[in-house]
């Protein structure tokens, strides 16, 4: 090579989210579908088993990547395997202490928005939950949530879901409020619902 020609750039960016990623697409392959949930979904709850650690289950989605810990990345595995039974322990974990872990599940609630509402999952009850977290005390927490809140609310949720959303579009965090447009202007295209689209306009 000479120093003329381009170093050849990664074909993924080596970010935490990918290379889990990638674990779990090798997982799902090697053991299916069905067993990489149950895995990640009691990685997030934190109820793993001894076998799920020395059949290698555990270890196949975590990697020895210590970027994120064993709940997030259990969460997150859960936006490459699915499986409807994870829910409960995708709701339970909005309450969890660390705030990596509250926006992971909103990250897998927007991420799984559609198979949720095929499933008739998504009620007033989980959007009204999800909303709470964008007063969360945590920014990326606050950004997640309203990602996850643009993907779940429906037609009957306008009405709370928006304010939040509307103001969220003004807040100084920049990754924040782009968040909160992003999350209007998908409303807007899902409900077609054009005047629902964020103003920015002062």
């Amino acid at each position: 090579m000479t120093p003329r020609e381009p170093l050849p750039l990664p074909a993924q960016p080596q970010t935490p989210l990918n290379r889990l990623s990638r674990r779990v697409a090798r997982a799902v392959e090697e053991r299916g579908e069905a067993a990489v949930v149950g895995v990640a979904t009691r990685l997030l709850d934190g109820s793993s088993t001894p076998e799920d650690v020395t059949s290698g289950a555990a270890q196949a989605i975590l990697g020895d990547d210590d970027a994120l810990t064993p709940a997030a990345a259990g969460a997150l595995a859960l936006t490459r395997a699915w499986h409807r039974r994870a829910l409960p322990a995708l709701v339970a974990a909005l309450d969890a202490p660390e705030p990596e872990v509250r926006s992971a599940v909103h990250l897998v609630l927007a991420a799984r928005a559609d198979a949720l509402r095929a499933d008739a999952a998504v009620d007033h009850a989980l959007v009204e939950r999800v909303g709470a977290g964008c007063c969360d005390p945590d920014p990326e927490v606050r950004a997640s949530a309203a990602s996850a809140l643009g993907a779940l609310a429906g037609p009957n949720d306008l009405e709370a879901a928006v304010p939040v959303l509307s103001a969220l579009v003004m807040d100084v965090d920049a990754d924040i409020a782009a968040a909160a447009e992003l999350a209007l202007d998908h409303l807007a295209e899902r409900l077609d619902r054009p005047e629902l689209r964020a103003s920015t306009d002062f």
